[in-house]
């Protein structure tokens, strides 16, 4: 497909985008808005809205825009200009049309080191908190208090905390148990299980703000090999 319909495509109306923008403390944020149209040379998209107010951008302003393809495991990543902001019952802001699309693969991102709160409950009733220390698409790393009744093959219902989101409840299969001797705790690696399209959205929209933020500002780089 060649850019001009793969533009196109992803930045049709309706269409919802993933924002990164450096803010007036030069610090990276991100949020999500919908396409509006296409209009010849522009891109307009609605303004996005924090806690129900329209996020204020300057004329000119960079912006890098992400479309998430959860189904293909890949992202769509261009960068845009703000020109103008119309006012409407909905502020809009005209961009320039993207004219180059880079595609990379949701793997890239594939494991993070985080600090995340968790909490567990099986169909057995065995229930219990922890930590998760390593996200990523398709599973995750968990650290628990020493629980005699959690091994290899069961399966759990996990809530995980994501700051700025509503708790992400995954089904999970423990894959191996790791006891970690003195601690009081052991080590579960865990593949999700029916894991939803919306569900890897949120979970790649949260690694990929993480993976930039520590690249550009620490040189930290991800850890890319599987659990």
């Amino acid at each position: 497909m060649d850019q001009l319909k793969l533009i196109e495509k992803l930045f049709s109306p309706g269409s919802r985008v993933y924002v990164d923008y450096v803010d007036e403390k030069n610090e990276i944020n991100n949020c999500s808005t919908i396409i509006e149209d296409l209009e010849g040379i522009y891109l307009v998209m609605q303004a996005p809205l924090v806690n129900g107010v329209s996020l204020i951008f300057r004329e000119s302003q960079e912006l890098t825009l992400r479309r998430l393809d959860a189904r293909e495991e890949e992202a769509y990543i261009t960068n845009v200009f703000v020109i103008d902001i119309r006012q409407d019952k909905i502020p809009l802001l005209v961009c320039s049309k993207p004219h180059k699309i880079d595609k990379t693969s949701l793997r890239r991102f594939s494991r993070f080191k985080v600090m995340l709160p968790l909490k567990y409950q099986s169909d057995e009733g065995i229930s219990g908190a922890g930590s998760v220390n390593d996200l990523s698409l398709t599973g995750c790393y968990a650290l628990i208090n020493l629980n005699r009744q959690v091994q290899e093959g069961t399966v759990l219902n996990l809530t995980v905390s994501i700051p700025d989101e509503a708790d992400l409840i995954i089904k999970g299969k423990i894959i191996r148990v790791d006891s970690l001797t003195g601690k009081g705790q052991v080590g579960l690696a865990i593949d999700y299980h029916d894991i939803t399209d919306a569900m890897k959205e949120v979970i790649y929209n949260y690694i990929f703000q993480l993976q930039l933020t520590s690249e550009r500002y620490f040189g930290i780089r991800a850890d890319s090999e599987d659990h």
